[in-house]
């Protein structure tokens, strides 16, 4: 058994098939799991490191070097004594050669039988300078218990800690996979928003409105995939707690001690923020949205489209025809009431004002149409 912490790098030694330190599943190592090589309580050292035991299975030299190196970064990413003494010498020297993370002290118990003890004394001391780590090599396990609580050790260690390993598989599968759903969904998320962002809005209401109601869908997909993800989660929990209930009997007194409980509980609150930011998002689509429509339906009555210019153009030609019709017949009024009263044909008083007036009228419908023709230009 060995107390240590796991760490984000560590130093790889020589070994025979080494790998490098890669991501890895519990069903890339399921296995190896399963056949109780090395397990992880979750119990801790009175320091408050993590407890990696290494059960009395007398199987441990069938472990390839590549195999063990899988285990090891696989349980240290996680959070009996009938062998013989060449088995325990394995394990030693494995350790020693890799492990990733800092290893605080190894527990060794003594093989059970006189030989097999005779031999380890022998062999304890040939090994022991050699290893790079501290070794504490107990005749008994009450010698153990002066070093780790019993509460923080497995029954077969003479300890109180709760352990079921196929449990422990098995909760560990459903919560990668748990993990692996919820960052499916996140990823979804982040691609549909980007798309969005990325994009540009149609300039007329009926291409923004389609674009608007398929953007609606894919949101409403997207919303009942993270209440589903959100409902697996939830039942995950309570299944995990149901167990925990079963073994300690009193929710109050049980601990989570593999840390699948946080575990799960972490994912959902983030699977809740998520959402929540998800849910802002769309509020703020919807509005610049409804924004850009209403600014396309005020360009379309204001005549701001193509069409609608094309069609006030025309109309402003006809216009200017007419009004240019009318302006060339107040210039001749105009010249000849001037005439009029430069030959004091007529009272001055009587057509000077109407010609003043028909200047004024005529200067300001000139002044109109120059103002339309440099808009429509």
């Amino acid at each position: 058994m060995i107390a240590g912490e796991s760490l984000n790098a560590c130093e790889e030694f020589e070994m025979q098939n080494s790998v490098t330190s890669e991501q890895l599943g519990v069903n890339d190592v399921l296995e190896l799991l399963q056949q109780e090589y090395a397990i992880i309580s979750g119990g801790k050292s009175k320091e408050g490191c993590p407890i990696i035991t290494f059960p009395d299975k007398s199987n441990f030299e069938m472990l390839s070097d590549t195999e063990y190196q899988r285990l090891m970064l696989y349980l240290t990413s996680v959070p009996s004594r009938n062998d013989k003494w060449n088995s325990v010498k394995a394990v030693l020297l494995k350790i020693s050669v890799y492990f990733p993370g800092l290893v605080h002290v190894v527990y060794v118990l003594r093989p059970a039988s006189f030989i097999q003890k005779a031999l380890s004394e022998v062999s304890n001391k040939l090994f022991k300078d050699e290893f790079k780590f501290r070794m504490i090599v107990l005749s008994t396990i009450e010698e153990l218990h002066k070093y780790v609580s019993v509460q923080q050790l497995t029954p077969d260690l003479g300890g109180t800690l709760p352990y079921n390993h196929e449990d422990w598989i098995q909760q560990r599968i459903e919560l990668e996979t748990f993990s692996a759903i919820a960052q499916q969904i996140s990823n979804s998320l982040d691609d549909f928003t980007k798309t969005i962002e990325e994009g540009e809005l149609p300039n007329d209401v009926d291409s923004t409105q389609q674009l608007l109601d398929k953007h609606t869908l894919i949101y409403s997909d997207l919303k009942k995939e993270i209440l589903s993800v959100a409902k697996h989660g939830e039942d995950l929990l309570s299944s995990i707690k149901e167990k925990k209930l079963a073994t300690f009997g009193d929710e109050s007194q049980f601990s989570d001690p593999s840390g699948n409980i946080f575990a799960v509980e972490r994912l959902l609150v983030q699977l809740e923020g998520t959402e929540q930011a998800f849910d802002d998002f769309w509020q703020e689509l919807q509005v610049k949205f409804e924004s850009h429509l209403k600014t396309i339906s005020d360009a379309v009555e204001s005549g701001d489209t193509v069409e609608s210019v094309d069609q006030i153009i025309k109309q402003t030609k006809v216009f200017e025809k007419l009004c240019t019709a009318d302006i060339d017949r107040a210039d001749e009024v105009i010249s000849s009431g001037q005439h009029l009263v430069s030959i004091n044909s007529c009272p001055r008083e009587c057509v000077e004002p109407k010609c003043t007036e028909l200047i004024r009228v005529r200067n300001l419908l000139l002044e109109r149409l120059l103002i339309n023709g440099v808009q429509l230009a």
